[in-house]
């Protein structure tokens, strides 16, 4: 795919410098290991929320870590990156020795595992043999998964049944990594299945509503009683845009089945029914609540520049669609939606964290992602004033360089999905003169 590196000499400096200092405080699996679980155990005394830490994570544990030090590995062959993956790798494969494997998921499960040795492989060069065994052991149970999604959708599903995180939309997208391989062609045709009679209407409380509704009893967020009667769900971390983009990313890569382009279609125009506007541009509610579906419209609408929930992420998914489907009305849309978060100023984003789940770090690489495609000279604008946000942000005398923000608490946290790593792998890939799919694990290319 096309991509835009950063090209001022004092902006690549700086990303050079802080991509080396932050990536060597990360080199130690038990330096990590160590500082999450004291984290998690503060946690526990102050009677705070915490997500329990698990060494195959993709999210906060070492497999995230293989996915930095890969990036790191090709764009320094010669530097030894790959030796610290591998020693991460190590601690991993022992993890799945000792334990088992937990689920198939791509953040927390197999996939995201999967993931982690492809992304140290050096184009498929090495470890194929552990690869082809994990490969080996999703398709064994894969039937008897694929069963049990099917009878949880007649029921009405949850969302981490179809979820980028946990459910099929990411399971979905490792699985792409090998069509080429007939086993996994077929099982991802499968998937593809699954998230079009996803797509169908059925009927709930005697209305004909979208597969993805998910019910007040299927749903366990922390937000739940917010949504006594259900609710629809807009993230792409979570929701119909994830599943959207897997359809789409799968059809662009030559992978279509009976039904592909219709489920695309009515997704799109679903998003596209509850697109709001600000001043600015382009706004997606987070969720529509089924009040809120049954009126037609969402009230009060603010903007939420994250990957996870809001408006890039949903623009993102129209995107791919329109790539996909050759439509040029969603992709201007897309554009739109883009040039709306360049023009609104940036306490109207909502966004507080350095991260890439909900913070600066994602909007950069899903920003970096439209410009490179689209060549939108307004987006690059903004994509060069997000890298400078993100260096500003770098802070060398916290432990890891850069924080995760829920509120007023600030989180020194290492991993992926809302640490550290994530913001050196996008700073890295910025001053790298190709293409690298990385960030295939949050469904945005």
């Amino acid at each position: 795919m096309a991509w835009s590196s950063v090209t001022e000499e004092r902006m690549r400096d700086n990303i050079l410098r802080i991509v080396n200092e932050g990536a060597n405080r990360l080199t130690s699996p038990e330096f990590i290991q160590k500082n999450m679980l004291d984290f998690i155990n503060k946690r526990k005394e102050e009677g705070a929320d915490y997500i329990p830490w698990s060494a195959i994570d993709l999210a906060r544990g070492y497999s995230g870590f293989c996915v930095l030090f890969g990036a790191l590995d090709r764009a320094n062959p010669n530097e030894d990156w790959d030796h610290v993956g591998h020693a991460y790798l190590q601690e991993i494969q022992e993890a799945l020795n000792r334990d088992g494997i937990p689920s198939f998921s791509l953040w927390t499960g197999l996939a995201g595992v999967v993931i982690a040795a492809r992304s140290l492989s050096r184009e498929g060069e090495r470890y194929e043999n552990f690869i082809s065994e994990l490969n080996s052991i999703f398709l064994s149970s894969f039937p008897d998964m694929m069963e049990y999604m099917h009878a949880q959708l007649e029921q009405g599903p949850a969302l981490d049944q179809f979820d980028v995180i946990q459910g099929l939309s990411g399971i979905g997208r490792y699985v792409l990594c090998f069509s080429h391989e007939q086993e996994m062609r077929q099982a991802l045709e499968h998937i593809i299945l699954y998230c079009i009679k996803l797509s169908e209407c059925r009927l709930h409380n005697g209305l004909y509503v979208p597969g993805w509704f998910v019910s007040y009893d299927n749903y366990t967020g922390y937000n739940r009683e917010d949504y006594p009667d259900g609710h629809f769900n807009c993230g792409l971390s979570h929701g119909i845009p994830g599943v959207l983009s897997l359809l789409s990313i799968a059809l662009a890569q030559g992978v279509e089945v009976e039904g592909q382009r219709d489920a695309i279609h009515n997704m799109v125009q679903w998003l596209l029914k509850w697109k709001g506007k600000d001043e600015f541009g382009h706004v997606w509610p987070a969720m529509i609540s089924w009040e809120q579906h049954q009126q037609g419209k969402v009230e009060n609408l603010t903007a939420h520049e994250a990957w996870c929930y809001g408006s890039p992420g949903v623009a993102r998914a129209v995107w791919l669609s329109g790539v996909a489907m050759d439509n040029d009305e969603w992709k201007t849309i897309a554009i739109e939606t883009y040039r709306g978060i360049a023009v609104r100023p940036e306490e109207k984003w909502h966004i507080q964290s350095d991260t890439l789940c909900h913070g600066y770090a994602g909007l950069l690489q899903m920003v970096q992602r439209m410009y490179s495609e689209s060549s939108d000279e307004i987006i690059g604008t903004l994509r060069d004033d997000l890298v400078q946000k993100v260096l500003q942000r770098w802070k060398s005398d916290r432990r890891y360089g850069f924080q995760e923000s829920e509120g007023e608490d600030r989180q020194d946290l290492p991993g992926l999905l809302d640490g550290a790593a994530g913001v050196f792998t996008v700073l890295n890939g910025l001053l790298q003169e190709q293409d690298s799919d990385w960030d295939l694990i949050f469904l945005i290319r």
